[in-house]
């Protein structure tokens, strides 16, 4: 009995994670899917991205990359597309990506319509509004977001943060062209914002596999709290990198001076793209920050330099 429960349990878990994207493009300094079989056209700018890796995702401002990609999904077909995106402006519409052409059904892509408020409409998009599938939703600049579609023939759904915000069924769709774009629609440009991570399925996603998705590629600064024990654990995810336990004393800092003159390093704590603790504001204690991820920035101090008068 034990056996055959486990055996469920094993394939249970195989069904929610062994989904793999049939294309893949990671931008981590190359335009090139991880496959190296196809790649976006188009002048690259490469930029941070939501892990602080530099040269780990593209900019695109005011501008469109293309890529050929014979193996999208057609007409009805099952799919799923996620991408990382950091809206640099939310004033104008971001046409985040698309694909197909621009008649009744034929086209498929997500865009981001501009506010002037903290709301806007995202809408997947299939060219006619009996074909669009539109959501109000919250929005900031300079943050981060993972938005994922899914479709399986009948039922579209849209996706953030591994977080269903709508789904519609009855749509009927008849998608027809193999030119991927990003910033743009159909052949009209329009975006300001950084991206990352981009995955192509011939399948729908579950929402069990969506939500694995958000959570195994989001970046993950655990801890920054104070054990019971009075030691400070930092984990950092992204390729699972771990700092050791440093025993501290108790103390509401997050770094206190005494750590900083002794390992000469710049200590910086990023939330959401914004620096909360660096440079002139280091009095930040645990007790104010409210719960949720953070990023660590740990650089060597420069050395002074000698002059002559």
């Amino acid at each position: 009995m034990k056996k055959l429960l486990l055996t469920l349990m094993f394939v249970s878990y195989l069904n929610v994670n062994a989904q793999n994207p049939i294309q893949e493009f990671n931008f981590n300094e190359t335009l090139n899917n991880t496959a190296n079989t196809t790649s976006f056209m188009g002048t690259n700018n490469f930029v941070t991205d939501r892990a602080g890796v530099m040269k780990g995702a593209q900019r695109l401002t005011n501008k469109a990359l293309e890529a050929v990609i014979d193996d999208l999904p057609q007409g009805n077909n099952a799919r799923s597309v996620s991408i990382w995106i950091k809206l640099n402006d939310i004033a104008s519409a971001n046409y985040i990506w698309g694909y197909g052409t621009a008649y009744s059904a034929q086209y498929c892509g997500l865009l981001q319509q501009g506010t002037t408020t903290s709301n806007s409409d995202l809408s997947l998009a299939g060219w006619g509004a009996s074909n669009d599938v539109i959501v109000s939703t919250p929005l900031a600049k300079d943050v981060w977001y993972q938005y994922t579609i899914t479709y399986d023939g009948k039922i579209s759904k849209i996706y953030r943060n591994g977080e269903l915000l709508k789904s519609v069924d009855g749509i009927t769709r008849s998608t027809k062209g193999n030119i991927f774009r990003l910033g743009e629609i159909n052949t009209t440009v329009g975006i300001n914002a950084d991206i990352d991570d981009l995955k192509i399925y011939n399948v729908a996603l579950t929402a069990e596999q969506v939500t694995a998705s958000y959570d195994s590629s989001k970046f993950v600064v655990k801890a920054l709290t104070v054990a019971e024990s009075g030691a400070v654990a930092k984990t950092v995810k992204k390729g699972e990198v771990k700092t050791k336990m440093i025993a501290k004393t108790a103390s509401s800092n997050i770094i206190t001076t005494g750590d900083l003159n002794e390992a000469g390093k710049n200590v910086e704590v990023f939330s959401q793209g914004q620096k909360i603790y660096g440079n002139n504001n280091n009095s930040l204690s645990i007790h104010d920050l409210p719960e949720g991820t953070y990023l660590l920035k740990i650089t060597n101090t420069p050395s002074k330099k000698i002059t002559s008068n």
